[in-house]
């Protein structure tokens, strides 16, 4: 049997070195071509059933994230688990009123140009962080 925190160390790496990489090509992408993300996002609220199927999608990924990991520390895995709650709460959210998600997300995010630029940012910086963490922090078994 594993010592105290070696299996969440483990999971800690699986899930940071998928996760973070793919957020910070996200934020890459929203950084680079803001205004194509614009386009996309707008598409994408003016479709229920689009945002219906994101919110399934984020509520099985956040699920399994938190049935593998779901440990508050004082070091980077706690994101993993942050992130895990917040694509949670953020699929039920949509699958329980996509209505809701819809207004919420095109009165207060998609017209301020601004807000994309820095979640472009935000996501870059916490993709990268995660990445770098999940390649280069040993866990307590390895020398």
């Amino acid at each position: 049997m594993p010592a105290k925190g070696q299996d969440a160390m483990g999971s800690s790496h699986i899930i940071a070195r998928i996760a973070g990489p793919v957020m910070a090509m996200i934020g890459l992408g929203l950084l680079i071509n803001h205004n194509v993300y614009k386009q996309m996002a707008q598409q994408m609220l003016a479709s229920l059933p689009l945002i219906y199927f994101s919110g399934v999608l984020l509520l099985l990924g956040g699920l399994a994230i938190l049935n593998v990991h779901k440990q508050w520390t004082r070091d980077w895995r706690s994101i993993i688990t942050g992130l895990g709650w917040l694509m949670t709460f953020s699929g039920a959210f949509r699958i329980f009123a996509p209505q809701l998600a819809t207004y919420f997300a095109s009165s207060a995010t998609i017209g301020n140009p601004a807000f994309l630029m820095g979640a472009g940012f935000i996501f870059t910086v916490l993709g990268g962080y995660i990445t770098y963490m999940a390649y280069t922090a040993q866990s307590e078994s390895e020398p």
